[in-house]
């Protein structure tokens, strides 16, 4: 297991970014089948061989890819992705998400800015897109809070089991 990325939160504890293991499923497991975790993404909610899927898939990562688990003091409560979408251009896309228990307390913020520093400084990333579905206002402010500016509605961007769903562009450039 290879931690990529920490933060020290003011109380002391740890949260911190770092590769999956074949140990982690039953916590994925634990978000990842949750409907309330999954009500604005285009996955789930996960039976456990969909759970398995996707940490054998996150352990395999591409080059310009981290899948990686999001962990506080250790105890996996989610995960976060920072992806290359064109190495030409420089830009790529992030995304995230934590078990519900885990909610409100600003670690998505934190996440998100992990993933964005991984971006810009390990991948070479210029511009990094993040989307939301409208209707998700905490991940809006989480991207609003994580410096992303508002580009955007995509309509019918995503296609979900109740049909085609819009999603909200943000970007961030590694100048702001």
């Amino acid at each position: 297991m290879k931690q990529i990325m920490e933060h020290r939160l003011h109380d002391g504890t740890r949260l911190a970014l770092r590769s999956f293991t074949q140990q982690d499923v039953d916590t994925v497991h634990a978000y990842a089948a949750d409907p309330l975790v999954c009500r604005y993404v285009d996955w789930g909610p996960n039976f456990r061989s969909g759970s398995e899927a996707f940490i054998n898939e996150a352990r395999a990562s591409a080059a310009g890819a981290f899948n990686l688990a999001a962990t506080l003091d250790s105890e996996v409560i989610g995960a976060g992705a920072v992806w290359t979408t064109s190495e030409q251009h420089a830009s790529g896309e992030l995304g995230y998400v934590l078990n519900s228990r885990h909610w409100g307390r600003g670690y998505a913020t934190i996440v998100a800015g992990m993933l964005l520093d991984l971006g810009f400084a390990t991948v070479g990333l210029q511009r990094t897109e993040a989307t939301c579905a409208p209707e998700n206002t905490a991940s809006r402010r989480v991207l609003e809070k994580s410096g992303f500016s508002y580009e955007g509605l995509l309509r019918g961007h995503q296609r979900t089991a109740s049909g085609r769903r819009d999603s909200l562009l943000y970007a961030r450039l590694s100048s702001d």
